[in-house]
């Protein structure tokens, strides 16, 4: 599978007994199959922390004008639930297989980091996806709402333990 965000070649990492697909050396997104995500539904929060430990390369493009096409399904287009390029965060979902592209590019930047707020700055940005993106996703709609519950799972997944 390709990246949908730079179109570099997908690399399968497992942890945890969860598959995801990786674009490592390039923009280090998250491609998370469903099948993978029902998994992920009985591990404790953090467990897949180590997903966040790829190798990047700075100044890989990742945020388009254009749609990104689904790594999965290749000819349908993913829906983008939010963005913020001041977070390097973005949660694109495909309509049709369901699974999700995660660009959590900021968060692994604050881990990677030797600042000594790194606490903090993992608190502001989780409280930034949980208070203020998510809530904002149209949970009026019954499928947004489910894909909400199913972004805030792959955060809590993704949070570093404490």
């Amino acid at each position: 599978m390709r990246c949908p965000a730079c179109e570099n070649e997908l690399v399968i990492r497992k942890v945890s007994g969860v598959k995801v697909e990786v674009c490592q050396n390039s923009c280090g997104g998250l491609w998370f199959h469903p099948s993978q995500i029902k998994k992920i539904k009985r591990l404790q929060p953090g467990t897949g922390y180590d997903f966040l430990f790829c190798e990047k390369v700075e100044g890989v493009k990742t945020y388009r004008d254009s749609e990104h096409p689904c790594p999965n399904c290749k000819t349908t287009l993913l829906y983008r639930h939010f963005f913020s390029k001041e977070d390097d965060l973005e949660v694109n979902q495909c309509s049709k297989c369901a699974g999700f592209w995660v660009d959590a590019g900021g968060l692994a930047k604050i881990i990677l980091s030797k600042k000594k707020e790194k606490k903090e700055l993992i608190k502001n940005y989780f409280s930034v996806i949980m208070n203020e993106k998510i809530p904002k996703m149209n949970l009026a709609n019954q499928d947004i709402a489910e894909a909400a519950e199913l972004i805030a799972l792959i955060f809590k997944f993704l949070i570093p333990p404490k």
